[in-house]
């Protein structure tokens, strides 16, 4: 058995977003999946093929990563938790795991590393308070809080249980437009080899290291950083009808593309050029509300 002690984020920061959100149970996260990464090569292969620094992480300790084309552009986005040296946790939301783990195997050749989905526990979480036994779920068995992200009243926990939690709709969508606000998106099939890591601003939460060495797509990276070319940014909008993959317009001209948006479609991230000024409106009765900030 494995475990974990307070996981914490490597260099975490506040969430700005305030959310009028009533503390709930412990609830089903739909969406997610957990890959176990063992092997005694485990640290350097993660370290070779994701863009931030899982040689920097201790033992308990977690950090946001994902996974390039060699074109630089997003394949996968996911955390990486640290459970010890030969022992990594990868938590997917939206991709199927079996579309990140077949991709990988590509590159294991003689590295002595394996991948398994975990299929016995159950990923579940919340906001706003931290775990209660009165939450009606067993948690001995795994009892793993997995990753703890933000403070206080914003603060969410997600963690591995025996038993499948509670179906709450509501907080999982708040749950996801938590990461929205945070610049954390989902990809799923339908959105990957689309943007750069820069384009999802995902350097608002040091998603990607620029001095670890190289990885795929690292050169694209580096030269987007350094030369300062990034002409896209994601931003938080709001509007009716929101999609994910939806082209959007302004003055019939298209200028970026949603990439998630809650269940009701009026909340939304989008990829849109950098120097928008929030406030803009575009067709469809669609708004630029601010540039995501991270936590």
């Amino acid at each position: 058995m494995w475990h974990l002690i307070h996981p914490p984020m490597v260099n975490p920061r506040a969430m700005p977003f305030k959310l009028n959100f009533s503390p709930a149970k412990a609830f089903r996260l739909p969406g997610h999946a957990l890959i176990h990464v063992r092997g005694q090569d485990a640290c350097a292969f993660l370290q070779a093929q994701c863009m931030n620094d899982v040689n920097a992480l201790k033992d308990g300790e977690w950090h946001y990563n994902g996974w390039l084309t060699p074109q630089g552009r997003v394949f996968a986005l996911f955390y990486v938790i640290r459970v010890e040296i030969g022992h990594f946790l990868l938590i997917l939301p939206a991709l199927e795991p079996q579309a990140l783990i077949d991709g990988l195997k590509r590159f294991v050749l003689r590295s002595k590393v394996s991948f398994e989905i975990e299929s016995s526990g159950h990923l579940s979480a919340s906001i706003g308070k931290p775990i209660a036994a009165e939450d009606g779920i067993d948690y001995d068995l795994a009892g793993q809080v997995l990753l703890q992200i933000g403070h206080g009243e914003k603060s969410r926990t997600l963690f591995l249980g025996s038993q499948i939690g509670m179906a709450n709709p509501d907080a999982a969508q708040r749950w996801h437009e938590m990461d929205m606000a945070a610049g954390w998106v989902w990809i799923n099939e339908g959105l990957q080899d689309l943007w750069t890591p820069h384009m999802l601003s995902l350097q608002q939460l040091k998603a990607f290291s620029l001095s670890k060495g190289c990885y795929p797509g690292q050169e694209i990276v580096a030269r987007t950083h350094y030369l300062g070319k990034s002409k896209r940014a994601l931003f938080l909008i709001h509007g009716p009808h929101l999609q994910p993959g939806r082209v959007l317009e302004s003055d019939g001209r298209d200028i970026g593309r949603i990439v998630n948006a809650s269940a009701g479609g009026i909340l939304g991230a989008a990829v849109l050029p950098a120097d928008i000024a929030p406030g803009t409106c575009l067709d469809g009765d669609i708004c630029v509300a601010a540039p995501v900030s991270g936590l």
